[in-house]
């Protein structure tokens, strides 16, 4: 038994962010070089492709507080090119090219069981129900995930399925205190000392986060140097 589609509709409902319509699909393969052949989560606004609500900001409902999301002074560092994946994955959905998962499910938890799942290939699935999160990794053959929301009440479900995503020192603190795994993201040339350097980053390594499996909220501390186009602008203390 196969995945018949490219994706499927996992959830559809309100941002617990800010009570805006949001949509989450997973597709089922990838060629992304880093993760590796990993099923994708994308967690999308309904009302506006991700190029649109990033420059609106509306991109809030999906992403919180995040701190990578697009400055005041215009500047975004976050790593995700919202142009390439995320908007084909929104147009691919818009124009219904993915059903919902109900109608296959089956199909789909019989794929997942020899793969593992990649949760926020864009978004935070924090905001997410729990029970979608949990009922689908119940079924793969593991998973990775991080979320910036999780001094939240509501995305507190997330510790050990999630890692806390830090941006200093003080903030893996904090996290440690409160029960989380962390990932942290530090600056291009930051020494880090509290966690173990991502194994897909080190110079000449051929990890991929299919084989790796440390980022599944619960088996490590985890760090990575900023990288894509705004790395520069990333700071840490």
């Amino acid at each position: 038994m196969t995945a018949k589609h490219k994706g499927y509709v996992l959830w559809r409902g309100l941002s617990p962010i800010n009570g805006q319509p949001i949509v989450a699909v997973l597709t089922i393969t990838s060629a992304n070089r880093k993760t590796g052949n990993m099923a994708q989560v994308w967690i999308l606004n309904e009302s506006s492709d991700p190029v649109q609500s990033i420059a609106t900001g509306e991109d809030v409902s999906i992403c919180g507080n995040c701190p990578h999301r697009k400055q005041p002074d215009g500047t975004r560092t976050c790593y995700v090119n919202v142009g390439q994946a995320p908007l084909s994955v929104y147009r691919a959905w818009v124009a219904g090219k993915y059903p919902h998962i109900r109608l296959h499910y089956d199909a789909v938890t019989k794929a997942l069981s020899t793969r593992k799942i990649r949760w926020g290939a864009y978004g935070d699935p924090a905001v997410l129900p729990d029970s979608i999160v949990r009922g689908l990794n119940s079924y793969a053959n593991g998973h990775t995930g991080y979320t910036h929301q999780w001094q939240q009440p509501w995305a507190q479900w997330a510790k050990g399925t999630l890692m806390a995503s830090c941006d200093s020192v003080t903030d893996h603190d904090k996290a440690k205190a409160m029960g989380w795994a962390t990932f942290t993201v530090a600056a291009v040339n930051a020494r880090v000392t509290h966690a173990k350097l991502c194994p897909a980053t080190v110079e000449h390594s051929t990890a991929q986060c299919i084989t790796c499996g440390l980022c599944n909220g619960s088996r490590a501390d985890i760090y990575v140097h900023a990288h894509g186009p705004s790395r520069k602008a990333v700071t840490y203390a």
